[in-house]
């Protein structure tokens, strides 16, 4: 009886970047903005690594606010369009999570999401952390 309870598998994170459950990670590898990625199954004991980043792109963003800027100084609906490229340029600077998990392989399996999705990224991150710490223990 007690054997099927340390059996049981346990869920502790579950959001856009994958599950943390104390056999395994459920990750979304090749996760971005506009595709899903696919999903892979990791054994917790081949996980290595994880860490959290921020991806940013201060060139395209710059370039975006002084295309936005131009639109905003024009007449009729280049208005509207430089309030979008004015958005896409703040998503931009503001930065997108990045999460990026290793294997016993050596390989680098990354997961990138909304600007607004840090709290997620971090809760995945800080739990495959955790497990991690308990099974080197």
């Amino acid at each position: 009886m007690a054997d099927a309870a340390a059996q049981t598998e346990r869920t502790f994170v579950e959001n856009e970047f994958g599950t943390i459950t104390n056999k395994r990670v459920i990750y979304y590898r090749a996760k971005g903005w506009f595709s899903d990625g696919s999903r892979e199954d990791i054994p917790l004991h081949h996980v290595t690594s994880v860490r959290l980043g921020i991806a940013r792109s201060d060139f395209l963003g710059t370039l975006f606010v002084l295309l936005s800027l131009a639109l905003l100084g024009a007449e009729g609906d280049a208005i509207i369009l430089g309030v979008l490229c004015f958005a896409v340029a703040f998503l931009l600077l503001w930065g997108s999570p990045t999460v990026v998990v290793n294997t016993a392989g050596r390989k680098l399996n990354a997961a990138k999401g909304f600007p607004w999705q840090r709290a997620s990224a971090n809760a995945f991150v800080e739990a495959l952390h955790q497990q991690l710490f308990n099974k080197a223990a």
